[in-house]
């Protein structure tokens, strides 16, 4: 039976992160401690921060107080971040002119040389294999694979996922079900924020409910 190769393990650390916006506090001195290999589920209703919290996370918005490391190195919007990071926040955007491969293909190239085979394989793991046509004519839940195809495709060592099962419908679920366990397996550390409890609870290694700014951990078979 061949092994699985393991990555170097990820830690993700929290500090007292604090986020205010237009004098709303959204995240309210929230401290977290996460590490690779596992799948952590965020759950709570649309409005309650989650996507907020990601997008800090990865250094879109600057916290009023407190601060988030990504092993050991504090993460800061004027600089890189000090692991690969692969996320889906909120709504994917591709060129809609393009069709997927071309959009994967391009966002490849930013970072890395990423190969036409490269490209094909990530296009086929993610159920998109056969389609040529332009994203622009692509369903809400083929758009949702190719966000799922452009965060997995560089090998990334931390994957933010807001919401990934929105526009997917039962085998789409089936199928990220599987892949981000296959993640997690590889060694990766996985972050899933849904609105959908039971999912997490069937996916997630650890889940967070966040209400009030803060996160609270449910312990196995915890009701919300």
């Amino acid at each position: 039976m061949p092994q699985i190769t393991r990555e170097p393990a990820i830690h993700l650390e929290v500090e007292q992160l604090s986020v205010t916006i237009k004098r709303k506090k959204i995240l309210d001195h929230l401290s977290l401690s996460l590490v690779s290999p596992n799948i952590y589920g965020i759950v709570g209703p649309n409005g309650t921060g989650k996507s907020v919290l990601l997008k800090t996370l990865l250094g879109f918005i600057r916290p009023s107080a407190g601060s988030v490391k990504m092993n050991g190195v504090r993460v800061d919007p004027r600089h890189d971040l000090p692991v690969s990071v692969g996320a889906i926040i909120e709504h994917p955007g591709f060129i809609g002119d393009l069709n997927g491969h071309d959009n994967l293909m391009a966002l490849g190239n930013i970072r890395s040389q990423l190969s036409d085979a490269d490209i094909r394989a990530i296009m086929e793991k993610v159920g998109l294999s056969d389609d040529r046509k332009a994203v622009a004519d692509y369903s809400l839940g083929m758009i949702q694979r190719l966000g799922i195809a452009q965060a997995i495709m560089e090998d990334q060592q931390l994957i933010l996922l807001d919401e990934p099962t929105n526009a997917l419908d039962r085998e789409g679920v089936a199928f990220l079900t599987d892949l981000l366990r296959e993640l997690r397996d590889q060694g990766k550390l996985v972050v899933v924020a849904s609105h959908d409890f039971m999912w997490l609870q069937l996916l997630a290694d650890q889940i967070f409910e966040l209400t009030g700014g803060q996160l609270n951990k449910l312990e196995a078979g915890q009701p919300l």
